[in-house]
């Protein structure tokens, strides 16, 4: 998918700052405008751009404003499928959700067990119903410190809390000062499942956001 391919290709640009703010809305804010630049990279004649903490879009399957319309994914592309049949489904969107990694910056505040709880369980609580309808979407993982197994150990006992299958690293392996793609696939309560979630982590450890 296109998408995907613009997602690792702006982290790329990201990563290759020489020095980066350390908040997630900010890390998004600079990530944003590098989804536009690999998009003119990659696919210049895309005339789609994603969108920024808009809200999840109405689904035909409920009869009346849902809990999900008032949730943000981090970033959507939405477009029109001129090949679905279901003009009330012929909304398409492809939802990334991002967050950091690494160590805690407090003892309330632990980046790897949100990364599930706020970013994962997104995607499979009907409450938020991330990318509902679709089989796939997107988490960034801004690793900002800790080593790479540590990190995901933490990830995936938690997701193991949550009875979320584990989070596959390929057989490649960590692709360190650059960006990892992790494979995910789990069943969900209401269409779509199972979902295959992609998870591209990128290096920023030693980019000022430790």
């Amino acid at each position: 998918m296109k998408f995907l391919a613009i997602l690792e290709r702006a982290l790329q640009l990201l990563g290759a700052q020489v020095e980066l703010p350390r908040l997630e809305v900010d890390l998004n804010r600079k990530l944003y405008f590098f989804l536009l630049a690999a998009t003119a990279e990659l696919c210049p004649s895309e005339l789609l751009a994603p969108a920024q903490e808009m809200c999840n879009q109405p689904d035909p399957d409920d009869q009346s404003r849902a809990s999900r319309e008032q949730k943000r994914p981090d970033f959507q592309w939405i477009y029109r499928d001129r090949y679905e049949a279901d003009p009330y489904r012929s909304s398409k969107q492809f939802v990334v959700e991002c967050k950091r990694l690494g160590a805690p910056p407090r003892p309330d505040w632990v980046l790897n067990v949100n990364y599930v709880e706020h970013g994962i369980w997104r995607f499979t609580d009907a409450t938020w119903a991330y990318a509902k309808r679709f089989q796939s979407g997107a988490m960034v993982g801004y690793w900002q410190s800790m080593d790479a197994d540590d990190v995901l150990n933490e990830v995936n006992l938690a997701a193991r809390t949550r009875q979320i299958p584990e989070i596959v690293l390929p057989k490649g392996g960590w692709k360190v000062a650059s960006v990892t793609r992790l494979e995910h696939l789990f069943p969900r309560s209401f269409p779509t499942s199972p979902f295959r979630l992609d998870h591209f982590w990128a290096d920023l450890r030693g980019k000022g956001a430790g």
